[in-house]
């Protein structure tokens, strides 16, 4: 009789809604993706060599070792006008340049944008340059050929420039892995004044990899002008930025 009445009283329960829980819902837990870090000590953000290189070929890239760097000895000019005078030339066996020499162009405010950086037919198709003159072709076929548009025989390049200089060479060491040694001015190779005497070489070809896009950087050790001093070299290294004797000046 016991078990009847116990029975009995269940079935009235669960009619009147006894069963029903009177406990409130259990609060959802979040499943985390990922470790939790906080804003001011986020792990850096690594990127591959190739991701600062906003001038990244879409072909086959050549085996480039040198970066020559060149002024144009003139107050004016753009990669157009450059390749026009280019077109005008002939080589040793008398056949007409393909165009422009350089694979880049830097501008100092006359034909092009002061400090903008532009690259030729020569760097997006990857081909050789016609800019070192050099008896050793190696110059031509594994060496970028940068000018800057400008004469620094009478004053240096622009600040626009040099900052713009400087981040170029700086990516195309990091992405090619060439030495500072190899970043060397047309006078290393050929006797001419090129690229100038007021061309800042050793400060471009040894600006530490810390430079930011733009040519800034967040090193407090600057001196005065913000500019850093190149490290020094040894005897060797003296040497090779030494320019050769100019037997004639050309640009």
């Amino acid at each position: 009789m016991h078990g009847v009445a116990l029975a009995a009283l269940a079935i009235s329960c669960w009619f009147a809604g006894c069963s029903r829980s009177t406990l409130p819902p259990a609060a959802s837990i979040p499943v985390p993706s990922g470790p939790s870090w906080p804003a001011s000590s986020a792990p850096p953000v690594l990127k591959t060599p190739t991701s600062d290189n906003p001038w990244k070929p879409r072909v086959t890239e050549r085996n480039w070792k040198y970066v020559v760097l060149h002024h144009t000895a003139s107050e004016r000019g753009s990669v157009e006008s450059i390749h026009e005078e280019h077109l005008k030339r002939k080589d040793a066996n008398g056949q007409h340049w393909l165009g422009i020499g350089y694979h880049f162009v830097i501008g100092n405010g006359n034909g092009m944008a002061d400090g903008a950086i532009e690259p030729t037919f020569r760097w997006n198709q990857q081909l050789h340059g016609a800019h070192a003159g050099a008896a050793d072709p190696v110059y031509n076929q594994q060496g970028i050929g940068v000018a800057l548009v400008g004469n620094f025989e009478s004053k240096p390049p622009t600040p626009r420039q040099l900052a713009a200089v400087k981040r170029l060479v700086r990516v195309l060491k990091g992405a090619y892995g060439i030495p500072a040694k190899n970043v060397i001015g047309h006078s290393h190779v050929k006797a001419t004044a090129c690229p100038g005497k007021l061309f800042p070489l050793a400060e471009v070809a040894w600006e530490p990899p810390d430079t930011l896009l733009g040519g800034l950087t967040e090193n407090p050790e600057l001196d005065p002008a913000g500019l850093r001093h190149p490290p020094e070299r040894s005897t060797d290294e003296r040497n090779l930025f030494a320019p050769r004797t100019a037997a004639k000046e050309t640009p």
